[in-house]
């Protein structure tokens, strides 16, 4: 498949870097796909979709060994993922408890305030972690979030609008579970 995906890029430049993140992400992204997927056919499937989505948004993708791109990817292949599975099964949600997610994290030590934060944004159920991954560390605009996860940009703002209010109700129990 990689020619394929090369012979959509100009340049030797990001011939060779989208070469890069292909043999650094593909078996990552397998297995994540794998995982919710239950089925190596569709996990190919989602692989390749999610390549041709990265492709689209190439320009955007900064170094490639990086816990940034990482994410990204990791983020994107697990949306398609789930978009394929919720076809399949011709339901319109999973329940969480069904599918186990590979997410990557990092020690975040910078301050205590957000060590905070972040372990609140860990207790939010995934569709809304991805979306404030994709807006606030990714930096992508609604618009480009809803093309990537296949939803209209009204989800994309209502999928944020719920994060930050849950965001403010789990910050808000741990604070008044410290005062007690």
């Amino acid at each position: 498949m990689l020619p394929i995906y090369l012979a959509m890029l100009d340049g030797e430049e990001d011939k060779n870097k989208f070469e890069l993140l292909y043999v650094t992400y593909r078996k990552l992204m397998f297995y994540v796909a794998n995982r919710i997927l239950n089925d190596e056919r569709l996990a190919e499937d989602a692989v390749h979709q999610t390549f041709l989505k990265i492709l689209e948004n190439f320009d955007k993708v900064g170094e490639i060994s990086c816990h940034k791109t990482k994410s990204y990817i990791v983020t994107m292949v697990r949306n398609t993922a789930i978009n394929l599975y919720n076809q399949r099964k011709r339901r319109t949600t999973i329940p969480l408890e069904d599918v186990e997610y590979c997410i990557t994290t990092e020690p975040i030590s910078v301050a205590e305030d957000l060590d905070h934060l972040a372990r609140a944004v860990l207790k939010l159920p995934v569709i809304y972690k991805d979306v404030l991954t994709l807006k606030y560390v990714q930096e992508f605009s609604n618009e480009e979030i809803a093309k990537m996860l296949d939803i209209s940009e009204a989800v994309v703002r209502k999928r944020l609008e719920r994060a930050k209010r849950r965001l403010k109700e789990i910050l808000g129990r741990e604070e008044s579970a410290d005062v007690n």
